[in-house]
């Protein structure tokens, strides 16, 4: 059976939008750690993603979404917010050199956004009456930013050209 792409309700899509970057950052890590990489290289790709994009990212999901609704999709969203969080800073300390971290990372960072687009979101656009749809889009256009550009100079993610896919 054919899975068929979710249908997003406006209010929601540029969440979606910045998900995508989030799974594509999960991908690069993924790529490195298969091609063995540096843990440097990594954190240093991390301290980027999450300083110019998935911090931000949590805080507009937490003040529009979590803190205003407090179902227990959005209460389980934002303790998971909490635990990626603490996994980012421990590659950003006394973690950086730990493959495990970054695996880690990686796996609850794709997990939470699986959550987030295939349960929080279908449940918020049942539950909310449109008055807080509406809230929700006029909330996005005056704190979310333009959609992320990775223009990361380090692309540790592309395989060299003379390596070969064994």
């Amino acid at each position: 059976m054919e899975k068929k792409p979710i249908k997003r309700s406006e209010e929601f899509k540029a969440f979606s939008r910045d998900h995508h970057f989030g799974l594509l950052f999960c991908w690069k890590i993924k790529q490195g750690l298969e091609t063995s990489v540096e843990p440097e290289r990594l954190g240093s790709y991390v301290d980027y993603f999450w300083l110019g994009h998935l911090r931000e990212h949590f805080h507009i999901e937490e003040s529009v979404l979590f803190d205003r609704f407090q179902d227990p999709v959005c209460i389980q969203a934002k303790k998971e917010h909490c635990t990626i969080m603490n996994q980012i800073e421990k590659i950003r300390g006394e973690e950086r050199e730990s493959q495990e971290a970054y695996e880690g990372l990686v796996k609850m960072l794709n997990n939470h956004i699986r959550y987030e687009e295939r349960v929080v979101f279908p449940r918020l656009e049942q539950i909310l009456p449109v008055s807080s749809l509406n809230e929700i889009t006029q909330h996005l256009d005056s704190e979310h930013k333009d959609d992320f550009i990775d223009n990361y100079p380090d692309e540790f993610w592309v395989k060299p050209k003379n390596q070969s896919n064994v």
